[in-house]
């Protein structure tokens, strides 16, 4: 009697990639980021570039950045200006627009505001800043928080990139810049700052509420959307 033998091939899995994925120029993934130069650790536009390079890696396509302001950068997608907003976009309701969608949250927030070390022990929330100026930048979540709770008196000066912000800070022209802690989907604190950097009033946005951020997926990109959720579900961000 002859006899059958059944051989079952066991090859290590990969992430599959996805088929078809229709962007903007064929085999290039058009993205839109706000710094054209990222650089150390605690920058979350370096995170987040890690993060597109290896999801870009996996699906065998190259990367064209695209430099733009935060402001309205979500919209960017929906215009076919490009495949993907990278530009740690809030997933605020207000900011769903036609022709782009969410992905799935990688990352979520809570604000804060960021004071010169000299002042720890003057300041406690934004109520203290009577008189002064709280720097944040234009169309942020921190913008929307402090223009929402900040008394009349407190000035609120705006810039288009952190890197005008900063520079205003260290010239002594800002007492405190809006900005952000931010947390893995774990719960998990994604270091952001040196032990130099004092952070007060830290709180949610929208009290018991996280504050989820995502990348805005242009609906032309056919597939593009699908691929990336399989990949932010199966990749811890950041790297």
């Amino acid at each position: 009697m002859p006899l059958l033998l059944t051989l079952i091939l066991l090859v290590p899995s990969a992430p599959a990639r996805a088929q078809g994925i229709a962007t903007l120029t064929p085999g290039v993934l058009t993205v839109a980021v706000t710094s054209a130069a990222p650089q150390g650790p605690y920058d979350s536009q370096v995170w987040i570039r890690k993060y597109v390079e290896r999801f870009a890696a996996e699906q065998q396509v190259t990367i064209a950045w695209v430099v733009v302001p935060f402001d309205q950068s979500w919209l960017r997608a929906g215009r076919d200006e490009v495949d993907l907003v990278a530009t740690n976009v809030a997933s605020f309701a207000d900011r769903i627009s036609v022709g782009g969608t969410f992905s799935a949250p990688f990352l979520y927030e809570r604000r804060a505001l960021r004071i010169h070390p000299a002042d720890q022990g003057r300041y406690a929330r934004l109520d203290d800043f009577g008189g002064k100026r709280v720097g944040a930048v234009r169309g942020m979540a921190a913008d929307r928080d402090v223009r929402r709770r900040a008394p009349s008196t407190v000035t609120i000066a705006n810039t288009d990139t952190f890197a005008e912000l900063y520079a205003q800070f260290d010239a002594g022209q800002l007492e405190a810049i809006a900005e952000a802690e931010y947390y893995a989907l774990d719960g998990r604190v994604i270091p952001s700052h040196g032990p130099e950097v004092v952070l007060i009033d830290l709180h949610d946005l929208t009290p018991g509420q996280r504050e989820e951020s995502v990348f805005v997926v242009r609906d032309r990109s056919v597939n593009l959307l699908d691929a990336l959720n399989a990949f932010i579900a199966r990749t811890r961000f950041p790297l």
